[in-house]
């Protein structure tokens, strides 16, 4: 996956986003809706899923993911993808 590609993901499908402290460091929290997440699988390697997995959260309706783990496996900067347009 690029960082073009999760950009596109997260802003086209726009996908509800926020930074938040994970353990002490600055991350950013993500949540596709149920019926995102076989497009999100699609952008994702299966060197992901055999390496490390990635931890999330089941609620109702949709998926909650940290992006920093996702992203320093892919190289992405997560400041280039989750742009904060209020600022």
């Amino acid at each position: 996956m690029t960082e073009l590609e999760l950009y596109k993901f997260i802003n086209e499908n726009n996908i509800e986003w926020h930074h938040q402290d994970n353990d002490g460091i600055l991350d950013v929290i993500f949540y596709p809706h149920y019926h995102q997440i076989d497009d999100f699988r699609k952008l994702l390697s299966a060197g992901l899923f055999n390496d490390i997995g990635i931890k999330c959260k089941m609620k109702d309706g949709y998926f909650v993911f940290w992006a920093k783990d996702i992203c320093d496996y892919y190289g992405i900067n997560i400041d280039k993808v989750f742009i904060d347009k209020n600022k």
